[in-house]
Parts: C-alpha cells; structure tokens; sequence
C-alpha cells in the first residue's frame, strides 16, 4: 500500500521536505513559543466561532424543518455532494500550497495561486452546469421529484464562480493562522445566511430557498474577504515557477480528495439511488447533525494543526512529539462531543423534530460513532500532509470507498434498510481509520494507549447515558428539554476528570513560560 517507510528513513525525508538541521537556530525557543501562541489563540477562535455557528445552524435545521418538505433535504443533500465533489476533483491544493512553501509569503506566488483559483472555479461552475440534467435524470429513475436537480444545480453552482474570486489574502491568513478575522467572516456570513434563508423558505415554501440563500452567502463572503482582511491586493499572474511548484504538491493532493470526497459522500449519493428521497432526506438530517463532530475537528486540522506542523517540522521538532501534543485535546473534544450525540439523539428528535424526522433519532447515535473515527482519521491526514505523504490519506480514502462499495452488494441483494445501510457506514469508517493508524507507525506515531482509552470511554458513556435516558424512569420520564439538559450535565460530569487532566498541563505549561509548545 503506497509507501511504506522505516521511522528513521521517515525522519530524513521529513528533514528534507522542510529544509530543516539537526541544530536549530538560537531563536527556535522563542519562534516555537509565539507558534504555539497563535496555534492556542486560532484554536480558541475556531472552537467559540465554531460552537455558536453550530447553535444558529442547528436553530435553523429545526426551522426548515418545520417549514419544508423531507425530500427538500435530500434533493440539497445530492447538490451539495455534487458540488463537493466536483471542488475535490479539481482540487490541486492551493492553500496548502501556500501554507507549506517558503515561497508562500511572496507576491509572485499568492497571486499565482489566486489566478489559478479563479479559473479553477469558473470551470468548476461550467461543469455543474453541464452535468444538471444527466444528473436529474439519473435520480427522477427512482423519484420523480429528482427533476428539480435541472434547475438547483446550476443556480447552486455559480457559487463555485464567486468562490473562485475570493481574495488571495485569505490563503495569507492560511499560511499565518491568523484567524480571529477569519473566524469573524464566517459569523457574519452564517448569520446573514440564516436570515435570508429562512426568510426565503417562510416566503418560498420550496427548496430554492436554500439555494438561494447559498449563493447570496458566498456574494457576501467573498466581499468580506476584500474588506476584512489586510494585506496586498490580488492580481492575475501565472507565474511558471509557482505554477510547476503548486502542480508538483497538488498532484497527490488531487488524487487525495477525489478519493475523500467518495469516501465522505459515497453513502448519500449511493442511498440516494436505493431509497425513496423521503427516507434520504431524514438521513440526511442526522448526517448532518453528526458532521457536528468531524467539521470541528476537519477546521482545527486544517487551519491550526497542519499549519502548526509544518512550522514545527521547520523548527526542528520531532513529529511524533508534535502529534502527541495535538492528539489528546482533540480527541478528549471530538469523544466529548460524539457522545452528547448518542446520548441526545432521540431526545433531541422528540423535542425538536416532528414524526417524519423520528427515525433519524436511530441513524444518529450510528453515524455520531462513525464521526469519531473519521476525527481520528483526520488527524493522521494532518500529520501525513505536513511530511509529503499526500498519498497516504489517499490511500486511506480509497479503503473506505472500496469496502463501502462491497458491503452494498449484500444490501442490494437482500433489500436491506436503511438502518443497516448506516451501520455499514461506520465499518468503512473503522477500517479506514485502522489503515491511517497502520500508516502512522511508519512514521513513529505508535502509541495507541489514549486512543483506546477514548473509544472505551466513548462507548462506555455512551452505553450508561442510553440507559438513563430509556431505562431509568427518574431521567426517562422527564420533558425531552429537561431531559437533555440532565443528561449533559451527567456527561458533563463523567467527562470532567479527563478534562482536568489533559488541560491541565497546558495551563501549567503556560504560566511556566516552557519552551516547547502546546495547543
């Protein structure tokens, strides 16, 4: 499987990916501590603007619910997985790009990468365009309300076209951390989107109101990015360098999304084609719902962990000493906030939702579990990203789209449900997973201790929580609100040893002024 490498042999390349030396400069105390400052700050801003966000949206959620049809949820969730798809499938790695060259702070460059963004996204609109009614027919097979896809496709893809323009001092922020502005745009983006989007679906009653509010959140984004954020203003340039330089890093990184992409939406683009769209948009509700988990942990990858790693690597700090550092708090988080999921599904279903949403109180504990291991997953890629081995997280993916793929041969065979159908989703997610661990070995990243440590404790919370929220009269009998409420404290509760015990060190590191640093 791809390239299996000693740890010592991984060390060397590591060395020669980031230009580093075995003595590092005088200063490398002090560049580690202010990288570990701002790791610390990104993280925090990402995790506040990350938790109200997903409050608003979940507000949201309940009110389109409310408002629209089931088979509107689907009909976005098959938009969305097109135009996801179809960004991954062009995706030659820009902003990692930027983030990982020492090219990446210089004008030529950015404005490189930024040109090549824009036509990347033109021809990513062009295609959707393209690809609307062959699409629409293919689903209109099983539903007929598929038929809308002719005209939510195109209208959704030219956010695509304003994506590509968003300005190249948003790659800056990438390759700094600087993500307090960051984090701000998306706030204000996220609650305009919810103003006019349930505006719109008051008003529209019909699913284009989501594709609506879609296209006029990424108008606003886009300008924000202009308004929000210093820095030089973007310019069309290809320069050859930068171009060969950006293609030579992307090339896995293409093949790596691609293969992500199938992996993160191979069951609602497959599903879709088995069951009514009734039934998928009901899934669709507890997917999204579970991403809760793995969008959380997919942003502090992206915009602190990888860009941390790779400043870390230049300094001269051992990966594996890196990856422990991170692995603990993220994951202590990501265990913390899957098992308020399992536990607060059908409470949650039972207060919020009316009877058509029932059974996604079912899929949801399922895919919750799934998330975790997808946020375990994740952390690896991070780690494989930050050294070159771009292939790896490829090849992971591929695991997960391959055994997927073959447990539908039983489940179109037998007319199994849907339920089932979500159980097979959590086994591709295990078996991907195990892979990246097998993978991290290679790279010394061996210690297994807190990981399984986090899985037991995810199971065991959540198997104790299941049973007072159904089988303890005291908790079961309660109003779903006040349920919740009880159920989230005795997690709360369960969970706050771990918590001290792993936050802790970071706090004492802080006031000790240590020189290694921690986020």
């Amino acid at each position: 499987m791809g390239e299996v490498i000693s740890t010592n042999t991984a060390r060397r390349r590591v060395t020669q990916i980031g230009a580093k030396t075995n003595q590092p400069p005088a200063d490398s105390s002090d560049a580690q501590r202010a990288l570990g400052a701002k790791a610390r700050t990104g993280a925090i801003w990402i995790v506040a603007g990350f938790g109200a966000g997903q409050v608003l949206r979940l507000a949201v959620n309940i009110a389109l619910a409310a408002l629209l049809f089931q088979e509107a949820f689907a009909l976005m969730a098959i938009v969305s997985a097109v135009m996801q798809g179809l960004a991954m499938f062009s995706d030659i790695g820009l902003s990692p790009s930027v983030v990982r060259s020492r090219r990446g702070g210089e004008p030529d460059y950015l404005n490189t990468a930024w040109t090549l963004q824009v036509i990347r996204g033109a021809a990513l609109c062009l295609v959707a365009i393209l690809l609307a009614w062959p699409i629409a027919a293919m689903y209109s097979v099983n539903d007929p309300m598929a038929q809308e896809l002719r005209w939510l496709i195109p209208l959704v893809a030219l956010t695509a076209l304003v994506d590509g323009f968003h300005s190249s001092r948003m790659l800056t922020a990438a390759r700094e951390m600087q993500l307090k502005r960051t984090t701000l745009i998306e706030m204000v983006v996220q609650v305009s989107n919810a103003v006019v989007m349930l505006g719109l679906a008051w008003s529209l009653r019909s699913v284009y109101a989501l594709a609506f509010a879609a296209l006029l959140s990424s108008t606003l984004r886009t300008a924000l990015t202009y308004w929000m954020l210093p820095g030089l203003p973007s310019r069309f340039m290809l320069e050859p360098a930068a171009v060969r330089s950006i293609v030579s890093f992307g090339k896995w990184i293409f093949v790596s999304t691609v293969l992500s992409f199938l992996a993160m939406q191979i069951d609602r683009l497959v599903l879709a084609g088995f069951f009514p769209l009734a039934e998928v948009g009901v899934y669709a509700i507890a997917v999204g719902l579970s991403m809760l988990v793995t969008a959380l942990v997919g942003m502090l990858q992206s915009a602190v962990v990888f860009p941390w790693y790779s400043r870390m690597l230049d300094e001269g700090v051992e990966l594996s000493e890196a990856f422990r550092k991170t692995r603990a708090p993220i994951l202590l988080m990501s265990t913390f906030v899957a098992c308020l999921m399992v536990v607060g599904a059908e409470s949650l279903f039972e207060l919020a939702y009316d009877e058509r949403y029932r059974l996604a109180a079912v899929y949801l504990p399922i895919l919750a579990i799934g998330g975790w291991f997808s946020c375990l997953e994740s952390m690896y890629g991070a780690a494989f990203l930050a050294t070159g081995h771009s292939r790896w997280v490829a090849w992971v993916s591929l695991v997960k789209v391959l055994s997927f793929g073959l447990m539908l041969i039983p489940l179109m065979i037998f007319d199994w449900g849907l339920v089932t159908a979500t159980v097979m989703v959590l086994a591709s997610e295990m078996l991907r997973t195990t892979s990246s661990q097998y993978l991290g070995r290679q790279l010394g990243l061996r210690n297994l201790r807190i990981e399984t440590a986090m899985l037991l404790l995810l199971l065991v919370s959540s198997g104790a929580g299941m049973w007072l929220a159904k089988g303890f009269a005291p908790v079961a009998d309660l109003h779903p609100a006040l349920r919740l409420l009880v159920l989230g404290l005795i997690m709360s509760a369960i969970f706050a040893p771990a918590f001290s015990r792993i936050l802790w060190p970071l706090i004492k590191w802080r006031k000790s002024g240590g020189s290694t640093p921690s986020i």
